[in-house]
């Protein structure tokens, strides 16, 4: 059962992207009820190609420049959707710091015109806003305390506000970890890419998270939109979490990497262009009680991410 009436497809933007593909692949043969899924990426967007054993079953993209208010209008008049996933988003830190324009366009100005247009056209449509753990103040995520300490936190907070305008809107505060597309490499390429050849990286012993694995995130908003909950859900691994370079030289061990190029450094010592929280650690607790069912644990997490390598690796 889907809970919304709307009659309308399911509408997947940033579809290009990592968090895009786990939704149109975990929604590829039944959509979500039976749903027609329509992939959104931007105009002229380079669009990674994907190879998985399903072959290409995946629906083709359309384009759309969500921050143009015009063409966002005729798209949600064209499909009245049933279902919004709001993927897309400028997430580059260091980019939304150097161009404020972009990221303002991009997080906020792209939401406003999506939520604009869903009032006109689409006023029963479920929207699932992806938004981060980085809207929370520096070690604020276990108590809820939000107050980004960069720039792309506060633009995602303000589109987080935007979202919720619409009536029905469910706000995921996501820290996921994947395979990244073949453009933007995820964790596990950066990492076995690294350690294969021996080059010297540094791991971050003072920051702190607990992500999930991105096919988790469909799989929970299926859930979400199934029982028309709404409201802000922190989305990532149960139990404490871990540091990063903990996390990461137990995924080197798991893959059976050389770890003898990894090294142990801090974060704060490193001189960035913008600021990064150090503890982004969520409590997950909530979102596991109103959905009924434990969030995977770290070692899960960690599981799904060998697991997926792989597969790819046998592709």
């Amino acid at each position: 059962m889907l809970h919304t009436e709307a009659p309308g497809p399911v509408l997947i933007t940033g579809a290009g992207g990592a968090l895009g593909h786990y939704f149109r692949l975990a929604w590829a043969t039944d959509g979500l009820a039976g749903r027609h899924i329509v992939p959104l990426v931007r105009p002229g967007s380079k669009v990674d190609v994907w190879h998985h054993e399903d072959g290409d079953c995946l629906a083709p993209f359309e384009a759309v420049d969500l921050a143009n208010a015009a063409q966002t209008d005729a798209l949600i008049a064209h499909w009245k959707p049933a279902v919004v996933i709001h993927c897309a988003a400028l997430a580059n830190v260091d980019t939304c710091e150097d161009d404020r324009a972009a990221a303002f366009r991009d997080n906020v100005a792209a939401t406003r015109s999506l939520v604009d247009a869903l009032a006109r056209h689409a006023p029963s449509c479920h929207l699932i806003h992806v938004s981060t753990d980085q809207v929370y103040r520096d070690g604020g995520g276990q108590g809820g305390d939000v107050g980004p300490v960069n720039l792309y936190g506060w633009t995602k907070l303000w589109s987080e506000d935007i979202a919720r305008q619409h009536a029905i809107t469910t706000v995921l505060r996501l820290n996921y970890v994947g395979r990244g597309t073949p453009s933007r490499p995820g964790l596990v390429s950066w990492l076995v890419n690294s350690l294969e050849v021996g080059k010297s990286i540094t791991l971050f012993q003072d920051v702190l998270f607990n992500p999930c694995h991105g096919s988790l995130v469909p799989v929970l908003a299926r859930k979400f939109v199934t029982s028309g909950l709404c409201g802000v859900f922190n989305v990532g691994s149960s139990g404490g979490g871990l540091s990063k370079a903990e996390f990461l030289l137990q995924l080197a061990q798991r893959l059976h990497l050389p770890t003898e190029t990894a090294h142990l450094g801090r974060l704060s010592d490193v001189a960035l262009k913008a600021p990064r929280p150090l503890d982004m650690r969520m409590d997950v607790s909530a979102t596991a009680t109103a959905l009924g069912v434990p969030l995977p644990s770290i070692a899960s997490t960690l599981d799904e991410l060998v697991a997926e390598w792989q597969e790819v690796e046998n592709v």
